[in-house]
């Protein structure tokens, strides 16, 4: 228990924060039917983003700056969101919203690709992961949540009447359309933060679930909101718990204990509701028992292992190799089985079937396919050179040194140089210095280069000294400093037992 609370208290104190306001938001949502607005504003958060970026703005550097391009795009959809609902819609406002999404996504998609490295900055802005926040981020987001909380109490009459009953508040001269913006702003705010915490599905079952459940059982916003509270809270608690005794992604986790905690809510609102009790209860028994053995009766139609392992790699199409090699990583004892037929796949495969088999090599520890595994160190596609990278640091053997010295100083991707470097370190060799010190003065990318000088920092104590606040000619002259303490010590630098260099006489 101490354990889960050292290891855990962070992303559960996170849930919780998240559970605050979005029950609230969500019981609007669910009475104005916009269910996907969250995913759409956020989506809209994240193209004002990549667009401060394309102007030149350092998302590490300028987080302020670009978060300013993506509160002001999130201000132009609650504009849009606002100004498309009307009295007697032809097409249903969650169709706009759907589209907005959408043309949003498209657009993100299209901007990121003129970035040096946009799949990571799109990957930065979006993926979240509530397992690694920490404690000024969570206070930061308490914060503003507790103020966008007092601006929706102040108004709360307002916002619940065009909420609930938009008739009436019209008919008492309340401008619907200047509310629904000040309502989508607030929401904005919530959103462009929870997503960089937790992630959008996650942030979406937080939303939308509670708060389904609270309208399942209870009338009345006070009764709705202690509900839907109880429920985030305790989902929450239930999810880090598994993710942390299950080793499992905590996101992910607690998004399934969502869907299961709907599953359970409905049947037992089904089973409350119904005017038969008996025979309600014998039909959710019914439909667990044909579901069960729907799910079960599906592993008669298993293809046979000879089949799957050796017939679909041999003459397979790329889908049908990659289901054999999930095969095969289910079931480790098949490796023998396909181990002839290792390099072939390495060397010639598909970018999936190669990476897929990097996992079975690293899952075997196989060291005899180190060569095969080097020399996808500079395969065409990164993604098989990030994943031979991640083999080869798992492996950790001393013959990886020159494949990997080789590997850093013609690799263009600055994140994939630092890292390959670092690996050199890993494994004792101080050659690592010389790729990190290249990304260091002379990387595009800012977060590349900080990668790269928190890595040196790691693995010595140079004399240099960089930061944020240095002027162009102080960079310089640390950089220079960083070179000339390398190449006086190159010769003598070796790793102590926390694997430090230092030089030796």
């Amino acid at each position: 228990m101490i354990a889960f609370l050292e290891s855990m208290w962070l992303p559960f104190l996170a849930c919780l924060v998240l559970t605050g306001i979005h029950v609230y938001l969500g019981i609007h949502v669910l009475a104005r039917k916009v269910i996907f607005v969250d995913l759409a504003l956020a989506q809209v958060a994240a193209l004002g983003s990549v667009w401060g970026v394309l102007l030149g703005w350092d998302l590490a550097r300028d987080p302020w700056e670009v978060k300013l391009f993506s509160l002001a795009f999130t201000f132009v959809g609650a504009a849009v969101f606002s100004l498309t609902r009307m009295r007697n819609e032809r097409v249903p406002h969650e169709a706009l919203i759907g589209i907005t999404y959408a043309v949003a996504l498209g657009a993100t998609i299209l901007a990121s690709s003129h970035l040096a490295h946009g799949a990571e900055e799109v990957s930065e802005l979006l993926a979240g992961s509530i397992l690694w926040v920490r404690l000024p981020q969570v206070a930061t987001t308490a914060l503003l949540y507790a103020a966008i909380g007092a601006f929706h109490w102040a108004f709360r009459r307002q916002f619940f009447l065009i909420s609930m009953h938009p008739e009436q508040a019209e008919a008492q001269g309340l401008s619907i359309r200047a509310w629904d913006f000040l309502f989508y702003v607030s929401f904005g705010f919530v959103v462009t933060s929870s997503v960089s915490i937790a992630g959008v599905l996650l942030v979406f079952s937080y939303l939308v679930i509670p708060a389904v459940v609270a309208v399942l059982f209870v009338d009345g916003v006070k009764a709705r909101l202690l509900v839907g509270w109880a429920v985030g809270a305790a989902v929450s608690l239930i999810g880090c718990s598994l993710s942390y005794r299950a080793d499992l992604p905590s996101g992910p986790t607690i998004v399934a204990c969502f869907g299961a905690c709907l599953i359970a809510a409905g049947v037992l609102h089904y089973l409350l509701s119904a005017s038969r009790r008996a025979a309600a209860l014998l039909r959710v028994a019914l439909g667990a028992a044909a579901m069960a053995a729907l799910l079960g009766g599906s592993f008669l139609f298993r293809k046979s292992e000879e089949h799957d392992v050796v017939h679909l790699l041999e003459a397979g199409s790329k889908a049908e190799k990659m289901l054999a090699l999930a095969e095969v990583q289910a079931d480790p004892a098949l490796w023998a089985r396909i181990r002839p037929m290792a390099p072939a796949l390495l060397k010639g495969g598909e970018t999936e079937v190669r990476t897929r088999m990097l996992d079975l090599v690293e899952d075997q520890e196989d060291a005899s396919l180190l060569g095969e595994v080097h020399a996808l160190l500079r395969d065409p596609d990164d993604s098989v050179r990030d994943r031979a990278l991640r083999c080869v640091k798992v492996l950790g053997r001393p013959e990886s040194a020159a494949p990997l010295l080789a590997a850093a100083e013609s690799e263009e991707d600055e994140y994939l140089k630092v890292e390959m470097a670092e690996a050199l370190l890993e494994i004792g060799d101080a050659r690592g210095f010389g790729p990190m010190i290249d990304v260091i003065a002379d990387g595009e990318a800012a977060q590349a280069r900080r990668d790269a000088w928190e890595h040196l920092r790691a693995h010595a104590a140079p004399a240099a000294e960089l930061g944020a606040d240095l002027s162009p000619e102080q960079r310089a002259s640390a950089v220079e400093a960083l070179r000339r303490w390398y190449g006086e010590n190159a010769g003598k630098l070796a790793p102590d037992g926390a694997g430090v260099f230092r030089a030796g006489p």
